[in-house]
């Protein structure tokens, strides 16, 4: 998303609409992959913010945020570690996907341990690598975007004691959804928007006639 992009749509006439998608975060939540959950969370927020510069300057845009669902509850629990589990994801290098990619039936528990140092930042131990890589002799993990069946469930639910971040579920969740608008229209939104009614909101908001 750049701003030049942004600013060639701008020159049509009859005016355009742009919809940007951060769409790894959808599969980092089905996987419990809390590195590429916040990095692509991160970028899709880098995103926003050249759309909010352009429409504040252009004062004629209308921009929506939200998402189309929850996902796998991800949430920090307290303990007395917390804070500084927490953070330790600040400095993560590689994402699960990368460390479990990487791992095979052959892989030895000091490999597996190392690459996670290297990836992460932290020593789980061989108890927890040996439960991770047993999956490997059968790759029996289910789940949604993970065709090779690697074990994101097992990863994440040991990553808990180094992260402080535990997850509901892997899979789509009933919560009600952040909706935000900005720019002319956005006055129409109200406190609690049903999901099909944003359609017909965002016609009216732009001038359409509603169909």
């Amino acid at each position: 998303m750049t701003k030049t992009a942004i600013q060639q749509l701008s020159q049509n006439p009859k005016g355009f609409v742009l919809q940007v998608e951060g769409g790894k975060v959808d599969w980092a939540a089905h996987a419990n992959d809390l590195g590429a959950l916040l990095y692509d969370q991160l970028a899709f927020d880098e995103a926003i913010k050249v759309v909010m510069d352009f429409a504040e300057q252009d004062k004629n845009t209308l921009v929506v945020i939200t998402t189309d669902h929850g996902n796998a509850n991800p949430g920090l629990f307290s303990g007395s570690k917390a804070n500084e589990q927490f953070d330790r994801i600040q400095h993560f290098k590689h994402t699960n996907e990368w460390i479990l990619s990487g791992v095979d039936k052959n892989t030895s528990t000091a490999t597996l341990i190392d690459k996670i140092v290297e990836a992460q930042g932290y020593n789980i131990t061989k108890e927890e690598a040996s439960a991770v890589l047993k999956h490997y002799q059968s790759l029996d993990e289910a789940g949604i975007y993970n065709p090779r069946k690697l074990p994101y469930r097992e990863l994440a639910q040991l990553q808990t004691a180094y992260t402080a971040v535990g997850w509901g579920s892997m899979d789509h969740s009933a919560d009600y959804v952040e909706l935000a608008m900005f720019g002319p229209g956005s006055d129409l939104l109200n406190p609690f928007v049903r999901n099909f009614e944003l359609h017909d909101l965002m016609l009216k908001a732009t001038g359409h006639p509603l169909k």
